[in-house]
């Protein structure tokens, strides 16, 4: 399990996190020129940096939150299946309706302030370093060794 280190390279502060369905490790209030590291599973994650000004930070009670509604919509989403399954149609439908709301909603997550996000494989003997940054007008994540963006 590397360290993993994340570098501010643009003009404001930022929240940053790594996802394993929910935000699992993060910083809030990233400055400018900072440097982050954190140490992770070597597994594919998802990146994301979020605007300080537009959002609200990380934390173990949004995680949990997104825990339950995408658990809840994944329960939802099986009950139905099954009860089209065992010829209970009925109440199929209002169950992928739960579903699907709880999906929508786990994907709306923070996206007002979203700055950047890309998946990201955390390789096991390497020690990654990416720099948050501006290329072309968009913020991307790049990979310092690499010399590219994710």
């Amino acid at each position: 399990m590397p360290d993993v280190t994340v570098i501010n390279n643009l003009s404001e502060d930022v929240h940053v996190a790594f996802f394993l369905g929910v935000p699992t490790n993060w910083t809030n209030h990233l400055k400018p020129g900072e440097r982050w590291t954190t140490h992770l599973a070597s597994l594919p994650h998802y990146f994301e940096a979020r605007s300080v000004t537009e959002s609200r930070k990380f934390s173990h009670d949004e995680s949990m939150e997104m825990l339950a509604t995408i658990g809840g919509a994944c329960a939802a989403g099986t009950a139905s299946v099954v009860s089209t399954v065992v010829g209970m149609p009925v109440i199929s439908a209002p169950l992928m309706v739960a579903a699907n709301a709880g999906g929508a909603k786990y994907g709306a997550w923070g996206a007002h302030g979203r700055k950047c996000t890309t998946r990201v494989w955390v390789p096991l003997w390497h020690q990654p370093q990416y720099s948050i940054r501006m290329v072309d007008g968009r913020c991307v994540l790049w990979d310092v060794g690499a010399n590219r963006v994710i």
